[in-house]
């Protein structure tokens, strides 16, 4: 199911990140900016179900959100970095940027 906002998309997926079961991907459209002729929505969620059942450190926690990094995350051969966060009293990942890296030699 697609939700559009102003400058979010939802989606219902059903995905574990830091142990935490999280039933919606909220994509923030920041990427567009920047990258939009090589990302868009459907690659975001093929990253981010590509990184199911992981757990990451936090790099940050402001009010309910813990803030981090998920890097690299691959697709194919090339290398992105997923810019998220989770809210602490709520089921859902955000996605607040998301864009291809140079590869580490």
């Amino acid at each position: 199911m697609l939700l559009q906002m102003s400058r979010r998309t939802e989606y219902e997926l059903l995905i574990e990140i830091n142990g935490r079961k999280l039933t919606c991907i909220v994509i923030d459209q920041h990427y567009s900016i920047k990258h939009a002729e090589s990302i868009n929505d459907e690659l975001i969620l093929d990253l981010v179900k590509s990184i199911h059942g992981e757990v990451f450190d936090i790099d940050s926690e402001k009010g309910q959100f813990q803030y981090f990094v998920a890097e690299p995350v691959m697709n194919q051969t090339r290398p992105y970095r997923l810019i998220m966060l989770m809210c602490i009293c709520d089921d859902y990942l955000g996605v607040i940027n998301a864009f291809r890296v140079d590869r580490k030699e």
